[in-house]
């Protein structure tokens, strides 16, 4: 065995470092597969243990649901009160996240994970509230089924015919530093329901009939111990690692799926996510654009965001490529990317339509590489119907058809007095220049149209018989078909290179669009120049510097607010830290632009923590602005900048040159915002 395989692996390591860093609390999850199992009663025996151990427990929320003998387990716990939310004219209790972050405990028992918080709540998952509790060093016990998990969703579905509507990711399960699994035998279960320990007798009549069925209940089971099984091989993997245990370790896995605007999209996420889990593999999701095509639109890109965002929740690599040629694309990635396994959906067309007009999948089975493909059927039902608004089609413009005939009539007066010298069957091929510039000036439908005007009015005037559509000799008739192709051959390929003059247009753009704003923020003066031209800091010197802070920043507001416009053409506006650590309003896209309380409260939020939050995100979406931090090179946040626009809506490349505009921001106005 060779040396370095001795060594402790460094990620694994700091993983295991980072589970005894005592300053962030500790996530203990107590996992069943149906209602009903007893986690929540297991969770509070649990909770009066750690008591007369000791500590510090509190009960942020459990639900009894009316069970004496879950009740009777809160009477020695302190219960932190909910707090009252008014939705709608009704007031409506949550767990009180400020209070129990002001009370501090060491452990709070916050029930059910998989809650989703009403609206006018800090955050929209109950799962966020408890990422808030142990970022403050608080431990957290907390209840969840297995039906709850982002990816067992479509599993779920299938077993039992219901769909959760309340679901997490699975990466905040792989965060968790304990689980304990609360698990009954099925009978037992079903004698809880009959006794009424689990539903109102009404209600546990359906549930036995229904969910609650035999099969169902082993299934859940099953899933249940499969994920937990995954979870603890995981962790032993890793704790091998870190402390050098040799093993037979395999080659390292890598996993894409292939995505597209589809109502399926979603699913193939889900089943990539469960294959590299299963797998240990690194995964990306790869989405591919056709050249020159900037974004999808409508309904299509509806799928894809939400697509993507799945992806980049369950911790995925999402990456778009550019190009015509999907499966060569794919093939390409992941060659320079070394993947071992590619994930794509079965073609859901009938098998005559598949045999003359072959998918990406059928392409990448015949690949020659040493990948692993996967083909994943659809288990969704009836596919949704596509309500989107059909595509604008380029308006008929009679000039595209005029322009091309009066060529046709110059290039035949011309034929005309070329046939005394020329071989008429040779002049078929002078009519190639009106197709070609029919192409390249007017598009596909009017080259086509040139073509077939241009071969009938030869055949009507150059070939024997005269004036008439016929022909009797082989040669013309070749002469004929080889014209018709090679116009529409050259009709084809003028049409390939606008749409990759347009793709790499588009890619200037955004390059010349960084380049643009680098070199006006150059122009700005630097703060040491400035101050090494000042002799004495008196108080004039101050309340110059004062003033130039003023018109500095006011500068370096405009000049990101234009780039974010130009990005995405919406109202936007940035805040910048004042030397009394509050945010300012510094500069609007519209005078006209207006900013609520609330707008600014969420940006506050953003600002102390520098995370993205507002509408489309997972923190606050209820506002119509999203917030992205400018952090300076240390880390610090100095700024805030506002979108109205929601942040899932936002392509990936569109997000990562947003993160580039606010990146080179905070490079310029760090030092101006401190002094």
């Amino acid at each position: 065995m060779e040396e370095k395989d001795l060594r402790p692996n460094a990620d694994a390591l700091l993983k295991e470092v980072e589970k005894d860093d005592v300053k962030k609390g500790r996530l203990k999850i107590f996992l069943g597969y149906a209602p009903g199992v007893g986690k929540t009663f297991a969770m509070l025996n649990d909770a009066h243990v750690l008591k007369k151990r000791g500590l510090d427990v509190v009960v942020g929320i459990v639900e009894t649901h009316q069970r004496a003998d879950t009740e009777a387990l809160l009477a020695d716990l302190e219960i932190i009160p909910r707090k009252k939310i008014d939705y709608k004219g009704l007031s409506v209790s949550e767990m009180d996240l400020d209070a129990i972050l002001a009370r501090h405990p060491s452990v709070v028992l916050v029930d059910e994970l998989a809650h989703t918080n009403i609206e006018g709540s800090r955050h929209p998952k109950r799962y966020q509230d408890i990422e808030e509790l142990l970022e403050q060093g608080i431990d957290v016990h907390t209840t969840v089924n297995i039906q709850h998990f982002e990816s067992m969703n479509d599993a779920v579905a299938k077993i039992t015919g219901v769909r959760m509507q309340e679901t997490l990711p699975d990466t905040f399960f792989d965060r968790t530093d304990e689980v304990q699994v609360v698990d009954i035998p099925w009978e037992e279960l079903i004698q809880r329901l009959k006794e009424g320990k689990v539903y109102f007798p009404q209600q546990a009549r359906r549930a036995i009939d229904h969910f609650f069925q035999r099969g169902n209940l082993f299934a859940l089971r099953e899933l249940m111990l499969t994920l937990v099984a995954r979870k603890m091989d995981s962790e032993l993997i890793n704790y091998m690692r870190a402390k050098a245990i040799p093993g037979p370790w395999p080659a390292t896995e890598k996993l894409v799926v292939c995505i597209a605007a589809s109502p399926y999209a979603k699913q193939l996420i889900r089943k990539a996510y469960a294959i590299a889990k299963d797998t240990h593999a690194e995964w990306y999701a790869v989405y591919v654009l056709p050249t020159g095509f900037t974004e999808p639109s409508g309904r299509d890109k509806l799928y894809l965001t939400d697509a993507l965002n799945l992806a980049e929740e369950l911790g995925a690599k999402v990456t778009s490529l550019s190009g015509n040629d999907v499966a060569e694309e794919i093939i390409r990635f992941a060659r320079e990317n070394n993947v071992t396994r590619i994930v794509i959906g079965k073609p859901l067309r009938p098998a005559i339509i598949e045999f003359f007009k072959r998918s990406p999948a059928s392409r990448l089975l015949r690949a020659a590489g040493d990948f692993e493909i996967h083909l994943i059927t659809p288990t969704m039902g009836r596919k949704e119907e596509d309500i989107k608004p059909p595509p604008q089609q380029a308006s008929f413009k009679l000039a595209h058809y005029f322009i091309p005939l009066g060529m046709i009539v110059a290039i035949t007066l011309m034929n005309l007095l070329l046939q005394r010298i020329v071989d008429p069957s040779s002049l078929v091929y002078i009519y190639l220049i009106a197709t070609s510039v029919s192409a390249l000036l007017f598009g596909m439908w009017p080259s086509i149209f040139t073509s077939i005007t241009s071969l009938l009015t030869f055949d009507f005037l150059f070939t024997l018989p005269r004036h008439s559509l016929t022909m009797k000799e082989p040669k013309e008739i070749i002469n004929v078909l080889v014209f018709l192709f090679t116009a529409i051959m050259i009709g084809q390929l003028v049409k390939i290179v606008k749409k990759q003059n347009i793709s790499l247009q588009l890619r200037l753009e955004r390059v010349a669009l960084i380049e643009e704003m680098s070199k006006e923020f150059l122009t700005l003066p630097p703060l040491e120049q400035l101050v090494e031209g000042l002799a004495a800091f008196s108080q004039e010197t101050m309340n110059t510097l004062a003033f130039l802070r003023t018109t500095i920043i006011n500068d370096i507001s405009q000049l990101t607010l234009k780039y974010v416009r130009k990005v995405i053409h919406v109202p936007c506006f940035v805040l910048f830290k004042e030397k009394k650590g509050d945010l300012q309003l510094w500069a609007k896209s519209s005078p006209d632009l207006e900013i609520s309380q609330n707008d600014l409260a969420v940006a506050k939020w953003t600002f102390s923590h520098g995370e993205i939050a507002g509408a489309g995100t997972e923190t606050l979406p209820s506002i119509p602005y999203h917030f992205l931090p400018i952090k300076s090179q240390e880390e610090e946040i100095i700024g805030v900048v506002g979108i109205q626009y929601e942040f899932k809506n936002l392509l990936p490349e569109q997000r990562r040159i947003l993160g580039t505009i606010s990146n080179l921001t905070s490079l310029v106005a760090a030092r101006w915002v401190k002094i």
